[in-house]
């Protein structure tokens, strides 16, 4: 438990710099992809821990701050997203690139869906539609696509660190 904590940090901290820098630098048609969601999702994928979505509402707590948005925002929707992440684990999923890259378009575009809805709540004059359309699905499926890459990562950084000790 103590190392799949240990590697989530790890990779939360790698999804902060690649928001932080690789974002700045690589946008497709203006989207940010949201790296510390997608890290944050394929481990839960691959490890159903109760621990993942806690430490996704400090992965989502760190991403309100680099928004300057509302605080609390992303770590509500990182939290529910990744308990809804688990349940789909147990109902279907094989542990392939194309049924990741599917499960993480569709976590994600709820997760835009929930960021959006509480949103909502603080600015009536939003229009939720519009931006669900020219925003969170084409980027939920640009984070789709990209989850192979990610897939690939942490397969290599499960080899190098949750092997066992013997």
């Amino acid at each position: 438990m103590m190392r799949l904590f240990i590697l989530a940090l790890g990779f939360m901290l790698i999804g902060v710099w690649l928001n932080i820098v690789f974002n700045n630098y690589f946008q497709l048609g203006g989207l940010k992809i949201n790296w510390m969601l997608i890290f944050m999702l394929v481990l839960t994928f691959r490890h159903p821990s109760l621990l993942l979505p806690f430490v996704g509402v400090l992965a989502g707590l760190i991403c309100d701050a680099l928004s300057h948005g509302i605080m609390g925002l992303y770590g509500i929707s990182f939290f529910v997203t990744l308990l809804l992440a688990r349940q789909v684990i147990k109902s279907f999923y094989a542990n392939t690139f194309f049924s990741v890259g599917i499960a993480v378009l569709g976590m994600s575009f709820f997760e835009g869906w929930i960021s959006l809805s509480i949103l909502g709540q603080f600015e009536e004059s939003l229009n939720q539609f519009s931006l669900i359309m020219t925003s969170t699905l084409p980027l939920a499926v640009l984070q789709g696509l990209v989850t192979p890459i990610i897939l690939q990562s942490v397969i290599w950084g499960e080899k190098l660190y949750l092997r066992d000790a013997a």
